[in-house]
């Protein structure tokens, strides 16, 4: 009996391209929910087409790795065969009838910077690409996005260093860094500006994900300050930010977020920022690029995201 890679190299097997691209989507999201509300199906129909697929290859492609799906040997397999397969729909579609061509441009952000900054550089670039372009956004976490810039899963990835990140061997771009602060309730007495940490002792801590970038960052401070996570009476993790801000607005603890995200209600008054004695507050950005030849659009996009930031696009991107 032949090995998934002996029967994908002799084209023993014949692949539904729906299915691929339903695997390729739950791959790189590592979620069956997410990718239903990508595609704009329910979860049963993603699980469905899955596990057809899986039959069709005779291998499972992917397996559970704490809260997120990962591929297997096999998926991993398929994931670089099937990406091959879709190029060549594509180029084949393209040749058909080449006015009609879009260029498929790929991006990665981390959360705090997807959130606060791309919204208006993503509405403004497909407004004027729509025609041009078939743009496909995801959050993820540093080392995903470094991951897929490896495989070119990703054309373009922004990401914030919220611990240490090789880029050795990378096309890499520095961006401003993200100000990154503790915030609080006025009413809780914590003064604003420079705070000692043991100001916060005994509060709450409200973090997105328990392995987000907040909580890694906080985790580098506090073992480059020689202090542990006893400061804080309990850590509480909610994957939304509008019910962290409204937690902490109600005095029930503080949070460590970017301070972009919460400048109007700093600026109000509402929330009190901390500057933490001997931590870093600092996170740098860094721009990553896939490949140094870029098409028309992917400039495009460069300059765009780079003009949010205030620069001018880096020379030699995409010569």
């Amino acid at each position: 009996m032949r090995n998934a890679h002996e029967e994908l190299q002799r084209g023993d097997v014949s692949v539904d391209l729906l299915l691929l691209k339903t695997f390729l989507k739950v791959a790189a999201l590592g979620n069956i929910t997410k990718a239903a509300s990508v595609l704009f199906v329910t979860q049963s129909a993603v699980s469905r087409r899955i596990k057809q697929l899986e039959e069709v290859i005779g291998h499972p492609l992917l397996e559970r790795n704490g809260s997120a799906l990962t591929p297997t040997p096999a998926g991993r397999l398929l994931i670089e065969k099937g990406r091959k397969m879709l190029d060549l729909e594509q180029e084949f579609l393209s040749g058909l009838d080449p006015a009609k061509a879009k260029r498929k441009i790929s991006f990665c952000s981390t959360p705090s910077v997807g959130v606060d900054r791309l919204p208006k550089v993503l509405a403004s670039f497909t407004a004027a690409h729509a025609e041009t372009v078939d743009l496909n956004c995801v959050f993820a976490m540093p080392e995903v996005a470094l991951a897929g810039i490896d495989s070119r899963r990703f054309d373009l990835a922004l990401i914030e260093h919220c611990d240490e990140i090789d880029l050795m061997g990378r096309i890499c771009y520095q961006l401003p860094d993200d100000e990154v602060v503790f915030i609080s309730a006025p009413e809780l007495g914590i003064p604003s500006g420079r705070t000692p940490l043991s100001a916060l002792h005994g509060q709450r801590l409200y973090l997105k994900t328990e392995n987000g970038c907040a909580r890694r960052f906080i985790d580098k401070n506090l073992r480059l300050s020689g202090r542990d996570w006893s400061e804080f009476s309990g850590i509480v993790y909610f994957d939304d930010f509008s019910f962290i801000l409204g937690e902490v607005a109600a005095g029930k603890g503080v949070s460590f977020v970017s301070k972009a995200l919460v400048k109007r209600e700093i600026a109000a008054g509402e929330l009190h920022c901390h500057f933490i004695d001997n931590f870093l507050h600092q996170r740098p950005r860094t721009m990553v690029l896939a490949h140094q030849e870029l098409s028309e659009q992917h400039r495009a996009l460069l300059e765009s995201l780079f003009a949010e930031f205030g620069l001018a696009p880096p020379t030699g991107a995409g010569g």
